[in-house]
């Protein structure tokens, strides 16, 4: 799954255009190896495999690899607020019930047993020199992580119209809580949990108040 994100959103309300690629922006790159670099970058995109990249007090661009980054925090001068995006391997499911992976770069936007990320995905769609074949659309993911595992896609919420998505939906709440909260599942299909504003949040909040092993 490829995602090509389109903004970052955090809690701060801070959000960063990504379709201006010529730009480039106040970044920290943090490598798998420990280390870390400041300088100007441009934004990520999971459709390349390298980031455009200039170390301060250099003028050399440079291209890093994805594979050897953990996460890129982007600073906003105006007023000292960040975003970061780390670049992790997630699970989903796809018109099955077996697991698939892929790899794109989110943002943790609540942490606990179960942690939540999201991205965001543009698609320019298809046009055919008079009219779009296929309509340009903008996708919201969001995955949930338990513990120390891969985060796992949760939601999709899109501009546009999607076939089969409430069974897509229940298949994804079926695979993901199924052995760690059995009584999420049958009260989601019951409809006695329902998602509002396109958000799973409430998902995450029944778990912690009736299967939160910590408490």
């Amino acid at each position: 799954m490829m995602l090509k994100l389109s903004k970052l959103l955090t809690v701060l309300v801070v959000a960063i255009s990504f379709h201006i690629k010529a730009q480039q922006f106040d970044a920290t790159l943090y490598f798998l190896d420990g280390s870390k670099r400041t300088g100007k970058a441009d934004m990520v995109s999971n459709e390349e495999t390298k980031l455009a990249f200039i170390e301060n007090n250099s003028e050399k661009k440079e291209k890093i690899k994805f594979n050897v980054l953990d996460k890129v925090e982007y600073i906003n001068l105006s007023n000292d607020q960040s975003v970061t995006v780390e670049f992790k391997e997630f699970t989903y499911y796809f018109l099955s019930d077996k697991p698939k992976t892929g790899y794109c770069w989110m943002n943790k936007i609540n942490s606990g047993e179960i942690s939540t990320y999201v991205a965001y995905a543009f698609d320019g769609g298809v046009h055919n020199g008079y009219h779009y074949t296929i309509t340009p659309s903008s996708h919201e993911y969001f995955f949930f992580q338990y513990k120390n595992e891969k985060p796992q896609e949760i939601y999709i919420n899109n501009s546009i119209w999607t076939l089969n998505k409430k069974q897509m939906l229940r298949r994804m709440v079926n695979n993901f809580f199924k052995d760690k909260c059995p009584k999420l599942v049958s009260d989601f299909e019951a409809e006695k949990i329902m998602i509002k504003n396109n958000n799973p949040e409430a998902l995450r909040q029944y778990y912690d108040e009736n299967c939160n092993t910590i408490n």
